[in-house]
């Protein structure tokens, strides 16, 4: 069963890595049009492939037996069918844009109807002609024939720096299968698949136009025969993308933490039923993935704009060295939260730190960043914007960066005393009116989810939201021009390219 699902993984893993030269056209002609149907309609397929699947195992199992080994093929069958359905629809609408390398003559080793003499090769675009008669193996031979090797180095430079995240990323399950009890396990899979919905299906998307957006702009700096005034302008034009950007992200990320964290319960009973909605495990450990959404918000957006930015290999190395110091903090304090800090509780508050922490790193490298493009514009000179990396720099100085670019891109201070007030508001609410103050308690009966004390704890919820979103009219007249604005010119940007 599980050989067979790891099979059908790999299948579907193969199937989107074809599919990526029509996702990232979608990226570069800004149709999120494409993408979203694509995505939501493979979404769909894979949900109602496994619930059919999963349901005939279960009431007919000896019949299914003859055609599937078990239920965990059935998750491999659903995603080989999510990577097909996605597949299918890229390649229907974006087919006729994208041109797919073609096997050559050059290639069989053939040019201009001839073949090449000994140690001749074909030429290559991209390289170097200086390089032309230095000998090499044939895989250095084909690495150099056929691929910029600017871009090749960076990319492994990427990848490297992917399978350091990834295992970063994993870290959680890691110290939880070392830790803590299946069941423990079970409910921070739980409230972590519910927690990340946010991640998933907004801020996800978002990061990925943002580094996009990012990238072209800092390409678009260092253009040849662009103008210095045309230059300055891209400049200022990229910060204020940043900090509109970002305050967005923020917002979406201090609403769920103000908000959420206090109607995890209501949301359990809703999506698990009454009896995992009156399990306090559960909530708690779902109310702290609420708060940490804010920190993922700051992270993803921030990190976006350092993967946008970054082009050599050095500032990838520094962020993968931040990273892995992150981990390691991650593995030394997690044990501990964990065992003082409240079980799986105090492993989303140790990935809340370390979130943190990768946060601080990149807001201090986007200060560098805009640090350096503030002088090049003062000194009016056409020099390289790249941030510069001073070994002398010391914390304090990067802490107060940092904290500089950080003020530009909070929201407004009445905002954020209402949002402390709100969440004061609606914790005292789940306490007194929902009674999980007497959770501990033998004779805790939470309420019905269509209880008159749960419509008052929701209605509350509702009109704090409002009166935020009423000073927020009244507080970000300003940012609300540039985000709309901002978003007018993407469209703009996509129907021009389109």
């Amino acid at each position: 069963d599980y050989k067979i699902a790891g099979i059908l993984y790999c299948l579907a893993t193969a199937v989107e890595v074809v599919s990526e030269p029509y996702t990232i056209c979608c990226l570069r002609t800004l149709d999120f049009t494409t993408r979203a149907k694509a995505e939501g309609v493979a979404s769909i397929g894979k949900t109602l492939s496994c619930a059919a699947l999963l349901f005939c195992i279960e009431n007919d199992y000896h019949s299914m037996s003859m055609i599937l080994p078990g239920p965990i093929t059935v998750f491999g069958i659903a995603q080989l069918v999510y990577a097909i359905l996605a597949f299918g629809i890229l390649y229907g609408r974006k087919h006729h844009i994208v041109e797919l390398p073609k096997w050559r003559v050059e290639t069989l080793g053939l040019t201009d109807g001839k073949l090449l003499r000994k140690g001749e090769r074909p030429s290559n675009p991209y390289q170097d002609l200086n390089e032309g008669n230095k000998s090499r193996s044939w895989i250095g031979s084909i690495l150099t024939n056929r691929f910029d090797q600017p871009t090749l180095r960076l990319s492994i430079l990427f990848t490297l720096q992917s399978i350091l995240k990834h295992i970063l990323t994993e870290g959680d399950r890691i110290v939880l299968s070392a830790l803590v009890g299946s069941y423990d396990a079970g409910v921070y899979a739980m409230a972590s698949s519910y927690g990340g919905i946010a991640s998933r299906f907004i801020f996800q998307p978002l990061e990925e136009n943002g580094k996009l957006l990012f990238s072209n702009q800092h390409a678009s700096v260092g253009e040849k025969g662009r103008s210095i005034s045309s230059s300055n302008e891209i400049k200022r034009d990229m910060e204020q993308t940043y900090y509109v950007l970002m305050k967005f992200v923020l917002y979406v990320g201090f609403i769920f933490a103000a908000f959420g964290s206090n109607y995890s319960s209501v949301l359990l009973r809703i999506l698990a039923g009454k009896t995992w909605g009156s399990n306090q495990e559960a909530a708690s450990v779902l109310s702290a993935f609420c708060i940490y959404t804010a920190l993922l918000a700051l992270n993803g957006m921030s990190e976006a704009f350092v993967y946008g930015v970054a082009a050599s290999g050095k500032e990838i190395g520094s962020l993968s060295i931040a990273h892995a110091s992150v981990g390691v903090i991650f593995y030394v304090t997690a044990p501990i939260l964990i065992h003082y800090g409240g079980g799986t509780v105090g492993l989303v508050g140790a990935n809340s730190m370390c979130m943190l922490l990768r946060s601080l790193y990149s807001l201090q490298f986007a200060a560098e960043y805009f640090n350096r493009q503030h002088e090049t514009t003062s000194d009016d000179k056409e020099v390289d914007v790249q941030p510069r990396h001073n070994l002398q720099t010391t914390i304090v100085t990067s802490v107060a960066a940092s904290w500089k670019i950080t003020r530009k891109i909070l929201p407004h201070s009445s905002i954020m005393v209402w949002f402390s007030v709100s969440f004061l508001i609606t914790r005292q609410s789940r306490l007194k009116i929902m009674n999980e103050a007497d959770w501990d308690s033998n004779n805790f009966d939470a309420p019905a989810i269509l209880s008159i004390e749960t419509l008052i704890h929701i209605i509350i919820g509702v009109a704090c939201i409002a009166v935020a979103g009423g000073i927020a009219y009244h507080c970000e007249r300003d940012y609300a021009l540039s985000l709309k604005s901002l978003f007018k010119e993407r469209r703009d940007s996509k129907s021009k390219m389109s």
